[in-house]
């Protein structure tokens, strides 16, 4: 909790994100240039963004998901984090990951203690069904005060200049493929860090035992894989950022036959490459998005940048675009998103949506990261959020 403590002493207004989301760099930009965090203006598209149209069909109609957010309202484990993505594993199950994660305890009244809390850079749940107790977190020492151990450890984290986030996953010849963020340090401020490569974990899926870490399976900034996409052409795409001013645009690549670790081929907007370009398929998409397939559409979501409460939908019939008939899909409630808390980090999850609906979460975080702890209602924030939309496409 060393670097924790000193971080609280820090007098910004973004103090409290302390161990920030890879998804996050612009967001921070936005935050100094505005002198703290404020309610997000309304975003205006530009000719390169996709207009909101209205949809002849029927209104989205959302409502909150009570079962999910009872299941992750925990007392033990895992009690608190961003950065969820899940997979279905082929016997049903499904895993989480999470970036940085609280594990320890939680008081009867919601009350997240600090000194029975512990912060790690990243989590694994496994859920084997839908009940309360159907969820185990994996860390090592994740339910003792204090004894919570990262799951996914890079080679040099020990020194703490190098962690990972994961990102998305698929499984591949009977394993689970995750890619990881590698961050690295880049100086003394809380802020000064850089995506450096994107690795990948080998993971058993009997046991969620990581069995090999592929490192630098990409170097640069872009941050490939927060959103993986399974096409029917066989081949999986991963989807990357480019941060601009103010705005954050996608890239694409894609690897064959399902395998992360085989050759990764690169869009440059006429054809498919050997390198890494900064050709962008999606303009003023958030830093963390979804993209997935249902029926013979291709879709993307997106929450509205500079954490806007808006979440967004668009559709192509192509997995690399163009997307087109962008739609408002929900507004997250003003009491998550605005004031003392903020929202972030919005997913679908396609293996949990059903009867023709559609599971989003998002994650709410305090803009003062004392607030956190040690009051009644603390552990309920910086965590995620759900809710099932019907009437989506």
């Amino acid at each position: 909790m060393a670097m924790m403590n000193e971080y609280l002493c820090s007098t910004t207004c973004f103090s409290g994100l302390l161990y920030p989301s890879p998804m996050n760099y612009f967001f921070y930009l936005f935050g100094l240039l505005a002198g703290c965090l404020v309610a997000p203006p309304e975003i205006v598209p530009d000719s390169n963004t996709p207009a909101v149209i209205p949809r002849v069909t029927s209104e989205p109609k959302a409502q909150v998901d009570e079962q999910y957010n009872h299941f992750f309202t925990r007392y033990d484990g895992w009690t608190g984090g961003d950065g969820v993505y899940s997979t279905r594993l082929p016997d049903g199950r499904i895993v989480w990951t999470f970036g940085d994660t609280f594990l320890g305890l939680v008081k009867s009244d919601r009350t997240r203690l600090a000194s029975q809390n512990e912060m790690v850079r990243n989590a694994v749940m496994i859920q084997t069904g839908e009940t309360f107790d159907s969820f185990k977190t994996l860390n090592q020492g994740a339910s003792t005060p204090k004894a919570g151990q990262t799951y996914f450890t890079h080679a040099k984290q020990k020194g703490g200049k190098d962690w990972y986030w994961p990102l998305d996953a698929t499984v591949y010849n009977v394993k689970l493929q995750v890619l990881l963020s590698h961050i690295e340090k880049t100086g003394s401020g809380a802020w000064d860090f850089k995506n450096a490569s994107i690795d990948i974990a080998i993971c058993s899926l009997t046991t969620g035992t990581v069995e090999k870490i592929i490192a630098n399976k990409y170097q640069g900034p872009w941050g490939y894989g927060g959103a993986v996409c399974e096409a029917a052409d066989g081949y999986t795409y991963l989807y990357g950022v480019i941060h601009g001013n103010l705005t954050t645009n996608v890239v694409v690549a894609r690897a064959p036959k399902g395998d992360l670790t085989g050759n990764w081929q690169y869009w440059n907007g006429s054809q498919w490459g050997s390198q890494p370009n900064d050709y962008s398929i999606y303009k003023d998409a958030s830093d963390q998005f979804s993209v997935f397939q249902s029926g013979t559409r291709y879709y993307l979501f997106t929450q509205e940048i500079v954490f806007g409460r808006r979440l967004f939908l668009s559709e192509s019939s192509s997995p690399i675009g163009p997307w087109t008939a962008k739609r408002l899909l929900y507004t997250v409630p003003p009491e998550q998103g605005t004031g003392k808390v903020f929202t972030y980090n919005a997913l679908v999850h396609p293996e949990l949506s059903r009867n023709g609906d559609l599971m989003i979460s998002y994650c709410v975080n305090a803009t003062d990261f004392a607030d956190h702890f040690n009051s009644p209602g603390s552990a309920d924030r910086y965590r995620p959020y759900f809710i099932r939309v019907k009437d989506w496409q």
